[in-house]
This record gives C-alpha cells, sequence and structure tokens, in this order.
C-alpha cells in the first residue's frame, strides 16, 4: 500500500496471465453490468410471462424452503452438468477448450463435467431455467453461478435445493468473509465460486489530490462533472450508504432514501457524469472519466501506473460473492456436491483465483497461492489486508418486493 492508501501497481506486473485475467476481468463487469436492468423485469413478472403467476413456491405454506429433490441418478451416471459464465475459469494455455481444474477432478473423481459457460445475464438465465423449476422438471443442471443478491430471490421461490454437507467436507474450510454471507448465512444453499469487493478508482494525471474517502467522489469541488458511478443498483447505494455512514448490510427504508437522495443531488449537481455498466473500464483507461466505481482486481489488469484503485476508503468497501447452486430436481445432486467439495480444496481454491483474480475464500488457500504464484499473493486486491476484510461489507437481503421497489426508484434517479 502507498501512503493514499491505494494499491502501486508498479508492485504487480505479472503478465504472465495478463490475457486471462483481462478475460475474467471482462466477464466479471458483464455481469454485474447486464443485471442493471432489476428484478423488476424477472420478478414475479417472468412468472406470469411464464403463464404461471402466483405459482412460486413448490412447498405447502408454512413448510420450511430447503428446495425440492429429485430422483439422484448420481451412482448411475457419473456426470455434473455445470453452468457457468464465459471466462471464468482457469483454461490450459496451449488449449483454450481444456480447464486443468476440471480435468484433474474428472481424473480423480471418475466423474465427467459437462461443463458449459451458457450463462450471461442474471435476469435472463432465471427466465430460462424458471420454467422447468415452475413445471417440477429438472432444468439440465446440477450446478449454475449466480450473483449474490439472486440467491434470496431463488430461496423465496424455493428453487435450490439445501447442501448435504457430509458431501462437503472442505465447507469447514470457509473463511468468515465468505461463510457469513448475508444471502446465505452459514451458506446451507450455496457455495462461492468467486468472492470481491466493489471499490473507487481514479486516475492520477487528471486527478492530483490523492482519493481517500467515497464521499470525497460525492461532494469534491474538483472531481465535478467527473466521476462515473456503475447503474448496479445494489454497488452504487451500497458506497452511498457508507459515504453516509450506514451499514449496506443492515439499513432502514429510511436510509435508502437518504442514500438514494444523495446520489440523485450528486447527479443533478453535475458531480457524477453518467452511470455505467460492463462498459466502465474503457472511458476510465482513455481518460474519459477521471473517477469511477471499479471491481477489486479490474484496473491491476490494465497495468497502467496512473490508473489508480483505492483499495481501502475511509467507509470501507463492498464485498460480494458470485456463488454455486444446486436447482431443484438436480439429477446428479450427490455427484454436484462432490464437484463443489473440490473446488474448496485449499489448493485448488488457489489455483481457480490466481487464474481468475479474484480472493481465496478458503482457509489455507492463500498459502497456496504464496507458492503458487508469490507476485499475486502480494496483491491486497487478491489477498486484502485483514483491515481490509474487516471493513468490507456485503449487501443486505431484500425480499423481492423490497428490490423491485429499490431498484425501480433507483433507476428513475439515474436514468437507465
Amino acid at each position: 500500500m502507498t501512503d493514499s492508501g491505494s494499491f502501486d501497481l508498479s508492485r504487480f506486473m505479472n503478465r504472465t496471465r495478463a490475457a486471462s485475467r483481462a478475460a475474467a476481468m471482462s466477464r466479471r463487469s458483464l455481469l454485474r453490468g447486464a443485471t442493471a436492468g432489476g428484478l423488476a423485469i424477472a420478478g414475479a413478472g417472468a412468472l406470469s410471462a411464464c403463464g404461471v403467476k402466483g405459482a412460486a413456491t413448490a412447498t405447502p405454506s408454512g413448510s420450511p424452503k430447503v428446495g425440492v429433490a429429485g430422483q439422484d441418478y448420481s451412482a448411475t451416471e457419473k456426470i455434473v452438468n455445470f453452468a457457468n459464465w464465459p471466462a471464468y475459469i482457469d483454461v490450459d494455455a496451449k488449449n483454450q477448450s481444456l480447464h486443468p481444474t476440471i480435468a484433474a477432478f474428472q481424473k480423480q473423481s471418475g466423474l465427467t463435467v459437462k461443463y458449459v459457460e451458457v450463462i450471461n445475464d442474471n435476469n435472463d438465465w432465471y427466465t430460462k431455467v424458471n420454467p422447468s423449476l415452475v413445471k417440477g422438471v429438472d432444468t439440465g443442471y446440477d450446478i449454475m453461478v449466480v450473483s449474490d443478491y439472486m440467491v434470496p430471490k431463488y430461496r423465496t421461490y424455493n428453487y435450490i435445493q439445501a447442501l448435504d454437507l457430509a458431501n462437503i467436507p472442505n465447507h469447514s474450510k470457509l473463511l468468515p468473509s465468505t461463510l457469513n454471507d448475508p444471502v446465505d448465512p452459514g451458506r446451507k444453499f450455496s457455495t462461492p465460486w468467486a468472492y470481491g469487493f466493489t471499490t473507487i478508482a481514479y486516475n492520477s494525471n487528471l486527478v492530483k489530490t490523492p482519493i481517500t474517502s467515497i464521499a470525497e467522489v460525492f461532494t469534491r469541488p474538483d472531481l465535478k462533472g467527473k466521476v462515473s458511478l456503475f447503474a448496479e443498483m445494489e454497488d452504487t447505494m451500497a458506497l452511498s450508504l457508507l459515504a453516509l455512514g450506514h451499514n449496506p448490510t443492515q439499513f432502514t427504508d429510511a436510509q435508502f432514501n437518504e442514500a438514494l437522495d444523495y446520489v440523485r443531488k450528486a447527479k443533478d449537481s453535475g458531480q457524477v457524469s453518467h452511470f455505467t455498466g460492463n462498459d466502465y473500464l474503457g472511458p476510465f483507461q482513455q481518460g474519459n472519466t477521471a473517477v469511477t466505481m471499479a471491481y477489486s482486481g479490474d484496473v491491476a489488469q490494465l497495468a497502467k501506473p496512473n490508473l489508480v484503485t483505492v483499495d481501502l476508503p475511509k467507509e470501507g468497501l463492498l464485498s460480494w460473492n458470485d456463488n454455486c447452486v444446486i436447482p431443484n430436481y438436480a439429477r446428479h445432486k450427490k455427484n454436484a456436491e462432490t464437484l463443489l467439495n473440490y473446488y474448496l480444496d485449499p489448493q485448488v481454491s488457489a489455483q481457480l483465483d490466481d487464474f481468475i483474480n479474484y480472493i481465496p475464500g478458503v482457509e489455507g488457500a492463500v498459502d497456496a497461492l504464496k507458492t503458487l504464484d508469490p507476485p499475486a499473493a502480494k496483491n491486497v486486491l487478491i489477498v486484502p489486508t485483514a483491515q481490509m476484510q474487516a471493513n468490507a461489507h456485503g449487501f443486505m437481503s431484500l425480499s423481492i418486493a423490497q428490490l423491485d421497489d429499490y431498484t425501480s426508484r433507483f433507476q428513475q434517479v439515474t436514468g437507465q
């Protein structure tokens, strides 16, 4: 860390994985940016579009929502059907269609992993699997990766199954930062695939006084017209809540309204020039934006010393997870849990996170990363300090009604 509390890019110029990390960067940006349409598009309205309005829950009223199991063919069908996002896994340097971690798992377990990169938008994916889940049939996938805020939605409709932790002994190795996630406390329905932060970054050629706090982005006169915020409600509202001294993990409607007004004033005054999705890095590296929100590791990918990530603003950071879940009626649940357990192994976790450039979420993975890729292990955006971890906040689990309302009102402010 530098004196300004920002990451010095000159200390992290490992170019051996540059191409793969750039791919991971664009995938993450796509994931978060593409969901900016909010759940109003794919919430209860998606059920109406399928002709099943009101048929949201698969269990009787009052029953625990633990998902609905189908017949498990794991013993006779040695297969796992795994749906993920593009460029979100390690690839072989000589053959981009091969994934070393999957190849090792298949050799070790005797299972065949049918890994497909078919998810490009959380809402579109929900719309795709919803008809099968409503009808009570297998979606064709045993594992799917969804963003943190989508987990409560699937849980509300009782669409994902509780995990059998007897099949996932490495679950006990989850770090508190990933185990105690507000969208799935105790990780009974999900395991983390990737874990990272949302923070701020600036161009030191255009911003002469270092930025050390989130509030500066919303209020500093010399930054007027130079700021870009995310069109993603959860990210931007979380930073606004932090700037006002509120906890995004647990806030009231009144606090949300105050934070929304804070964003509105920043836009109306011209402090914020625009709201971006997956394209935020383009204007930033071109110098068209001087200050931007940023996902951990993204700016470091660009390897430009003048583009500075504030790794720990005074008010804290936003943490997020992308998660593996098992949908109802999955045909190979036990096989899926065997694969989830494999990816929670510290050595495997280190290998995956080193490639996709996100934060290890299990005990022992950092030590493994120090051996595998020492420069990466020194990057505080991949291996955060204890202070960063302590000041990283998730976003509060919302009901679908809250999420629809908050997203709609946020979009009215941003004009997205």
